[in-house]
């Protein structure tokens, strides 16, 4: 699993600080010191913490704790309401998946200059919601806390019918570029970027780099025509996007569009 953990605890003003407190008990046969034991404590670290404290580790840390603060309380852009994760489809899913996808194609310059079709993340790579009102830095960490970046599959027609007959068969999964019609497990229709599916030609898929590697059983994404990295992070692409939105005077507003559909 490719997930890497992002030093920003999920409460900005809630952090835990371990304090090693290392007993080194030489041993009579030798002169070199050995480790027999290691006690740990937790200090809740918040806005209650009381500055005078003796613990002179708090005293040192406090500062970069209020810096930290004030750099995930960047308000972002403003949302009309609260995105959410759902099945088989989600304003949030839907929300994060189209970001993905323009900014994938913003910054992707492929030597074919053919651009990404559709964007498939998985829900469980969505690990909170994003509020009504202003949206924080702090909240797309906490949204997306790993360090996964976007790469770009080009894969058979083949192994496109099945990224989608997959995402049927499962209840949907976040997803841009295309709508998908089923009736039970089974697909019925299927348009990309508003056309036919055609299974005699390639498509590509910009996806993270987990999901790439198999993640999540995301099987179909194996040997891939061709992969195409971007070193451009799931999260900061979101966070370009906010700010994009933002710059042009736009809110957050997402509406559920039926880019899946079940008879």
């Amino acid at each position: 699993m490719k997930h890497k953990s992002s030093i920003l605890m999920k409460t900005p003003l809630l952090h835990h600080i371990s304090l090693l407190l290392v007993c080194a008990l030489l041993s009579a046969c030798s002169s070199t010191p050995k480790l027999q034991k290691v006690e740990t404590s937790h200090v809740v670290l918040n806005a209650n913490t009381v500055e005078s404290t003796d613990s002179s580790f708090i005293k040192t840390v406090l500062p970069y704790k209020t810096k930290m603060d004030s750099i995930m309380n960047e308000v972002l852009g403003v949302s009309e309401q609260a995105l959410l994760k759902g099945l088989p489809e989600g304003t949030l899913g839907d929300f994060v998946s189209d970001a993905v996808l323009k900014k994938t194609n913003d910054v992707y310059k492929p030597s074919d200059k053919i651009l990404a079709d559709i964007c498939l993340l998985n829900n469980g790579g969505l690990r909170s919601q994003l509020p009504k009102g202003k949206i924080t830095l702090g909240n797309v960490f906490e949204l997306m806390p790993f360090e996964n970046e976007i790469v770009i599959l080009t894969l058979t027609g083949e192994k496109t019918k099945q990224l989608f007959e997959s995402l049927v068969e499962n209840n949907g999964a976040p997803f841009s570029g295309a709508t998908v019609k089923g009736k039970g497990k089974k697909m019925t229709e299927l348009k990309i970027g508003g056309k036919e599916f055609d299974i005699t030609r390639s498509y590509k898929v910009a996806t993270s780099d987990y999901l790439a590697g198999g993640g999540d059983k995301y099987n179909f994404f194996s040997s891939p025509i061709k992969v195409d990295t971007l070193s451009y992070k799931l999260r900061d692409a979101i966070v370009d996007y906010i700010k994009e939105q933002t710059k042009k005077g736009a809110t957050i507003k997402v509406e559920l569009d039926g880019r899946i559909k079940y008879e």
